[in-house]
């Protein structure tokens, strides 16, 4: 019994002595986990446990911060993944805007691309002004337009849309025109642009008309400020071109025509002039005639004439109007028709019938046109040549009595210069062999390209060395000595002479 008992309390305390040495273990392992929690080495860690305990904590100290490592990578990511999603959402918003506009781009192409075809067969300057302007409304936000053109030195408005009351104008002369450079064309437009009535959110786009450097106009566009896009731009700017072309090709279409229709009525007016020049005669009461016209343009404002008065007179006539052209030729037809009445009507000598033809006429002459003429009358008993000069050139005469050639000639106005004029009377006697010429200034004027003028004395060379021929080779003789003076150089006034032989 004894036994048992002792072996019953050796038992208890070696059971006691377990339990106190497993809480002293468990206290050992609950310091052993805290300071791995708290990353803490122990120093008094049992040899048992002392390597493998420093093994872990080393293990979990390098997970740690292997994790940490892993979240800010991760954050980083996050926030680059962030990033990327507002790029790509921006791309897209700007992918979609560009698709918007590319679409614009191409339907505005296609719309050009059609209005080009339907102006450039257009060749009437209003039409291609109506369709334009509308097109502005259509492919931009324009919400008032107003279109200018250049008209004989005058920017004048051709048409506004929209609620446009402003209309000014502004005009130069020709010779300030000719001095414009680009920068005064730009400076014009501007100035005329600030009498435009617009909003503070509104602005005024200003759009030159020029072809190939040649100025003809302006576009002012009014849009919205806040509306007014690259796009609006791009195709205003396509629009001004457009209608540049367009403008350009009918105004020179216009031209054309006017240009054709002026050629056909001049074509008329020379074959008028042509019937109205007496036709060609080789001889009138002993004299030999040969006679030369040659308008320096279509038609002329030089003439020459016969009119034969009565059986024993007849009236020679050379005259030169101011000017070239049609002007020229209405006034030139106007002195023949009233000189040829006075001639017929009245026998009067040549001063007097210039005293009338100066008389009837001068109202009807413009203060820039007049008439130089040298108007003869030749008497087939008396062999003499009576003469008048109203400003016109001397006659050429080669005398055979003295084997010269003289000038002959009295002093008088044009006619047209004064209202009331004397003419006075010259007169000569012609003898066999006698050469009279009557010309224009055509012929002493013509120059050459050094600008040396054919003169007087050249003429009367060319007479004297073929004094001895017929009236027609002593023409082609002065034909060809101007044409040998002159070169190549134009003509640039009529030319016209009647050259007479007794």
């Amino acid at each position: 019994m004894l036994y048992m008992f002792f072996l019953c309390l050796l038992t208890i305390f070696f059971f006691y002595i377990l339990k106190r040495q497993e809480k002293e273990n468990f206290k050992d392992i609950i310091r052993i986990l805290t300071s791995l929690r708290a990353r803490q080495e122990l120093e008094d860690i049992p040899e048992v446990l002392k390597e493998e305990y420093i093994e872990t904590l080393n293990k979990i100290i390098k997970q740690e911060l292997e994790l940490e490592n892993s979240i800010v990578e991760l954050r980083e990511y996050r926030k680059e993944l962030e990033v990327t999603y507002d790029a790509l959402v921006t791309k897209s918003t700007q992918l979609e805007y560009s698709n918007h506009i590319l679409e614009r781009r191409v339907e505005n192409l296609s719309n050009l691309n059609s209005l080009s075809r339907a102006v450039l067969s257009i060749l009437e300057v209003d039409k291609i002004i109506n369709i334009i302007l509308d097109a502005y409304f259509v492919l931009t936000g324009a919400k008032r337009i107003s279109l200018y053109l250049w008209e004989n030195g005058k920017l004048k408005n051709r048409r506004v849309k929209g609620a446009i009351r402003f209309r000014g104008e502004i005009s130069f002369s020709e010779d300030e025109i000719k001095e414009f450079t680009r920068a005064d064309y730009k400076r014009i437009y501007e100035d005329l642009s600030k009498g435009f009535a617009v909003g503070d959110d509104e602005v005024v786009v200003i759009s030159p008309l020029v072809v190939k450097g040649k100025e003809l106009g302006v576009i002012y566009v009014i849009e919205d400020r806040n509306k007014l896009i690259d796009i609006d731009e791009e195709t205003i700017s396509a629009l001004v071109i457009q209608v540049s072309i367009a403008i350009n090709n009918a105004q020179i279409y216009s031209a054309l025509l006017v240009k054709e229709r002026m050629s056909n009525e001049l074509e008329v007016a020379a074959r008028i002039q042509k019937k109205i020049l007496p036709a060609n005669i080789d001889d009138i009461f002993g004299l030999k005639i040969a006679n030369f016209f040659e308008p320096a343009k279509e038609i002329g404002g030089d003439y020459y004439d016969y009119t034969v008065v009565d059986e024993d007179n007849c009236c020679i006539t050379i005259a030169d109007v101011s000017g070239k052209g049609v002007p020229a030729a209405f006034l030139m037809a106007l002195g023949r028709s009233v000189l040829k009445t006075l001639m017929i009507t009245a026998d009067m000598e040549p001063e007097k019938n210039l005293n009338e033809l100066n008389r009837l006429i001068y109202p009807d002459i413009t203060e820039d046109m007049f008439i130089t003429m040298m108007h003869s009358k030749y008497n087939r008993k008396t062999q003499i040549l009576s003469y008048s000069n109203a400003g016109h050139n001397p006659l050429v005469v080669y005398r055979t009595e003295t084997d010269t050639v003289e000038l002959h000639t009295v002093k008088g106005v044009a006619i047209g210069f004064l209202k009331e004029y004397s003419y006075r009377h010259g007169e000569l006697k012609l003898n066999d062999g006698d050469i009279v010429v009557f010309y224009t200034d055509g012929i002493n004027e013509t120059e050459n390209s050094n600008k040396d003028m054919f003169g007087i004395d050249r003429l009367k060379e060319v007479v004297y060395q073929n004094k001895d021929r017929e009236p027609e080779e002593i023409k082609e003789s002065i034909l060809k000595a101007i044409t040998d003076f002159r070169g190549d150089y134009e003509q640039v006034d009529d030319l016209t002479f009647v050259i007479l032989k007794k």
